[in-house]
């Protein structure tokens, strides 16, 4: 009787647990609550309120590093969240970064963000981008995916919003090493030596006519494993920078991003 009665209570402390655990869905309506927080209280809704803007930026923080680390959220698209902020994913769905408006920023915007991945255990870990010095103030649009003999290379696509008009892009490689994430894989061949990362910063206003309004002018091509980016010319006209329709291109040799002529 004891045992059977054991058993009983077993079963229903796995039941509370499941129960009680938070299903990607629910964790979604959670997010678009503080982000609706950080709308209504930060710098451009001109309703300021600096407790409750950094309460909610910091919740956000803690909700995607703490239960980011569940292989489901991992997994789940986030039909919703995408709407309010940049939710990039890797092909292969093992890497993903969130990226958020705190909405503390000027005309320069000050952006988050939150990497999630999957290690070689199967595990899945979460890691904060906030401290990393050149992303700073970046949010990531795409991740683009590359197979090699010594596993994934990851190209990550970010952008800066300097001012109204000064805008940057930059690709940045991304490894995950058994259940460690690595930012600093010198694989991109460039005239001035290895590099984890490129970039180049320019005029948004000489792009502003384009139909397809970029988030990111970096472009890949998973056949070729190439990735390009615009020309761009410093002028009298436009000491920002002038985005031209020439373009430098990078294609993986097997080892490393090298620069094609």
């Amino acid at each position: 009787m004891k045992i059977k009665y054991l058993f009983a209570i077993g079963l229903l402390y796995i039941a509370v647990g499941v129960s009680s655990a938070q299903s990607p869905a629910a964790l979604e309506r959670e997010l678009l609550t503080h982000l609706e927080s950080v709308s209504a209280t930060g710098n451009y809704s001109g309703n300021y309120d600096e407790t409750r803007l950094f309460e909610a930026n910091d919740k956000i923080r803690e909700i995607l590093l703490s239960k980011g680390r569940d292989v489901d959220v991992l997994r789940y698209g986030f039909p919703n969240l995408q709407d309010e902020m940049y939710v990039a994913t890797s092909s292969d769905g093992k890497l993903r970064v969130y990226s958020w408006d705190k909405q503390t920023g000027g005309t320069m915007r000050d952006f988050a963000s939150v990497f999630q991945y999957q290690g070689r255990s199967g595990k899945v870990f979460t890691w904060t981008g906030d401290d990393l010095g050149d992303s700073a103030g970046s949010f990531y649009v795409n991740i683009y995916h590359v197979n090699s003999r010594t596993g994934p290379i990851y190209l990550a696509t970010s952008t800066f919003i300097g001012s109204t008009s000064l805008h940057g892009h930059s690709i940045q490689v991304v490894r995950i090493v058994g259940d460690k994430l690595d930012l600093k894989s010198n694989l991109i061949r460039t005239p001035s030596g290895l590099k984890n990362s490129v970039g180049f910063a320019y005029d948004f206003f000489t792009v502003v006519d384009r139909p397809e309004r970029p988030i990111n002018l970096f472009q890949f091509d998973a056949v070729r494993k190439t990735f390009r980016f615009p020309v761009v010319i410093e002028d009298n006209k436009t000491p920002q920078g002038r985005v031209t329709d020439k373009f430098i291109t990078y294609r993986f040799d097997g080892r490393y991003f090298v620069r094609m002529k």
